[in-house]
């Protein structure tokens, strides 16, 4: 903590020393004419909120700033983004798939400052270009193009107090020609926090289990992104990004397990966890303009690579024989990804057309070796190791066509075509799964716009495929009794999206939507004598029928508020499970509000209240959840200089939920150190624009987080 208050200290002193030197230099006088932006915004396929027009979303990071858009639910602590209605969301910047997840995605946005967004694009129903994977909408993060030459940057260093003390530093540097363009970018964090886990299985066999955990990790990330204007008309780059990220935790569970007989066992496990997780990611691109319309050639290829090498050792007593187990299992997985893709833009006086092909492999390699501690040392214990491997190759391609139709209307409609085979192999019991397929994926999109007044209509189809987690058999022992594990046989859903939005007067937002989940797949825990095991089943179907309505505006030029309401009506339909079937509901709300305190607006209040009611979703019962955060904002030398405080989850909130069965119910009562300070210095320095890079959508990555 020493180190990073000093770095601050150190930011700030040199910041104020620059500005005083450029003061001293400044001879002419300047004057910015500023151009008011719609905050709001509807199009056919997209809603677009305008971060610069946002009171709230200045002197952020892009965690913060996507927390003020209007349906985007932000939960660090869960390291989920998603849109209201929707589990979850893919992120995009610039058009291109971060597909990072958790932490990786979260200290991604974190380097990204909201003075570098333009506008921030939230795609409910996505169309045929972007691939059909994923139960989910997109976000799309536009950047600021950087017109200036030279030299710009910024530096960040933010310390975070939640139990225990973390920080994050992290740095940028651009450099500009009239053909050359580069981005340097740096990112290290060093974070802990304490979880306090209640998790129950009351059946015929009761399992009660507590948890005790200190999750640790730190990373260091560098990347670099460079392009250069081969000629007037085409352009070609990269981007490389590097990432080490090491993992720990410091695990005490406590067990008591009681037989349908009665009889009570008791059992105390300590955990000792740690990862490393070197990943390599290449992206490379060329652009060619084929006429002065706008028609457009695009070429990309990515590449990503991940060796994550994780050693477990716990040790288990027996209380009542006071007998112990000591374990170690050392896992190794090794998921590789490489996609092909080529898009063509052909704008039309009758229209414009949209059309590419793309192709890409997914493979995995894992190993988990289990070894038991014996006099003679660790031994190993071939009946529990696994060896996985799996290999998925995807070809696809899409068409789709868009156009206006006078002042008022606007259509758009695409069909995409994905063919995929995947096997996945088990040397150890020589078994395996094969499967190849080939589907449909229509999108349509119809919007209305006149006066002060939008209506939009639209229409997708989509594909869920299980990711490596959920596939991959080999068991992840908590201790000798209890385990999780994938599933090699799962098979994908498919999901059908149906949305009807109106927006009024760019600040009053609403949608009613259907969505028709089929053959979905979720986690599944039983208990097994002795044992507690987790797996992954297809199991249930899903309709739900949703509202999502949100308002925002400006009162009195000094006070910013976004309210939002959702609520969702369901109903499931299970297989293969004992899944108690009950009709689901949900109702939640949320009121964000900025107040800047000073004519400059420089010195700004905000408070975030947000509520989940008591819901029920497929076969789960979540209880109520209330989040109250506040900060305050500070911006000096003309916004070089940025200061940040927020305490987030000031209720100190925890998940509880039950989980209802035929033959039995499943109790949770979770505190994941919610509740945190976090103190942030931003200096700016250079071109306050940030520069303009090519980004490439990469979408199948995020299966290999």
């Amino acid at each position: 903590m020493k180190k990073t208050l000093l770095c601050t200290a150190l930011l700030v002193s040199s910041a104020i020393f620059a500005q005083s030197r450029k003061d001293s230099i400044k001879n002419i006088e300047q004057v910015e004419i500023l151009v008011k932006k719609k905050l709001l915004e509807r199009k056919a396929d997209r809603m677009i909120f305008n971060v610069e027009a946002s009171i709230a979303s200045q002197g952020m990071d892009g965690t913060e700033t996507l927390a003020n858009v209007p349906l985007v639910n932000v939960d660090e602590t869960m390291g989920i983004i998603s849109i209201a209605g929707k589990s979850s969301v893919n992120v995009m910047v610039n058009g291109r798939m971060l597909n990072l997840s958790g932490t990786a995605l979260f200290n991604y946005l974190k380097s990204i400052r909201s003075e570098n967004i333009a506008r921030i694009e939230v795609i409910t129903t996505p169309p045929a270009k972007y691939e059909a994977q994923g139960n989910s909408g997109l976000i799309n993060i536009i950047l600021k193009k950087n017109p200036n030459l030279g030299f710009s940057g910024n530096i960040t260093s933010t310390l975070i107090q939640r139990t225990y003390s973390g920080f994050s530093d992290n740095g940028m540097l651009n450099y500009q020609t009239e053909k050359f363009s580069s981005s340097l970018k740096l990112f290290y964090y060093d974070t802990a926090k304490r979880s306090d886990e209640n998790y129950s299985i009351v059946g015929p066999t009761q399992n009660y289990s507590n948890t005790i955990r200190r999750d640790m990790g730190s990373g260091l990330t560098p990347s670099i992104n460079m392009s250069y204007k081969i000629s007037k008309n085409s352009e070609a780059g990269f981007e490389y990004l590097f990432s080490r990220q090491k993992s720990g935790m410091d695990i005490v569970n406590r067990t008591k397990n009681i037989s349908p007989d009665l009889v009570e066992e008791n059992f105390l496990t300590n955990t000792f966890h740690r990862g490393k997780s070197p990943t390599h990611t290449l992206s490379a691109y060329y652009d060619l303009k084929l006429d002065s319309l706008g028609k457009k050639l695009s070429l990309a290829a990515n590449f990503y690579k991940d060796n994550s090498n994780t050693e477990v050792n716990f040790s288990t007593r027996k209380l009542s024989d006071n007998t112990v187990q000591d374990v170690k299992t050392i896992s190794i997985v090794e998921p590789q990804v490489f996609s092909a893709q080529a898009d063509l833009e052909l704008p039309f006086s009758f229209g414009n057309i949209e059309t590419g092909v793309k192709f890409n492999r997914f493979k995995n390699n894992s190993d988990l070796k289990y070894f038991n501690l014996t006099d003679n040392g660790y031994v190993a214990d071939e009946t529990r190791a696994n060896l996985f491997q799996y290999q998925e190759e995807n070809y696809a391609a899409y068409f789709s066509y868009a156009k206006n139709f006078g002042a008022h209307w606007e259509a758009k409609a695409g069909l995409r075509y994905e063919e995929t085979s995947a096997k996945g192999f088990t040397p150890s019991t020589d078994s395996g799964n094969h499967y190849h397929y080939g589907q449909w994926f229509p999108s349509a999109y119809v919007a209305y716009k006149k006066d002060k007044n939008v209506f939009t209509l639209s229409y997708s189809r989509r594909i869920n495929r299980p990711d490596l987690g959920t596939l991959n058999p080999f068991r992840w022992y908590s201790n000798p009794y209890s385990y999780s594990s994938g599933n090699p046989l799962l098979t994908p859903s498919y999901i059908n999206n149906l949305e009807l939005g109106y927006t009024f007067n760019n600040k009053l937002t609403a949608s009613i939507y259907y969505l028709r989940v089929k053959n979905a797949f979720g986690q599944v825990s039983y208990q097994d004598g002795l044992s507690q095991i987790s797996t992954y089943l297809n199991y249930y179907n899903n309709n739900a029928f949703g509202l999502n309505v949100s308002y925002t505006d400006t009162f009195f030029k000094f006070w910013e508020s976004v309210v939002a309401i959702n609520a969702s009506a369901q109903n499931s339909e299970f297989f293969g499970v004992n899944a108690q079937m009950h009709k689901g509901n949900s109702l939640s709300y949320s009121v964000n509000n900025t107040f800047s305190l000073n004519k400059n607006k420089t010195i700004a209040l905000f408070v975030n209240y947000g509520q989940n009611l008591p819901r029920r979703i497929v076969n789960y019962y979540y209880y109520n959840f209330s989040d109250l955060s506040s900060g305050l904002k500070i911006s000096l030398m003309d916004k070089q200089l940025q200061i940040n405080a927020t305490v987030t989850n000031i209720l100190a909130q925890r998940s509880l939920g039950d989980i209802y069965f035929t033959d039995r119910v499943h109790h949770m009562n979770h505190y994941w150190d919610g509740r945190s300070f976090r103190l942030s210095v931003t200096y700016n320095f250079g071109q306050k624009k940030s520069i303009r890079t090519k980004n490439i959508r990469f979408e199948e990555k995020g299966r290999a987080e």
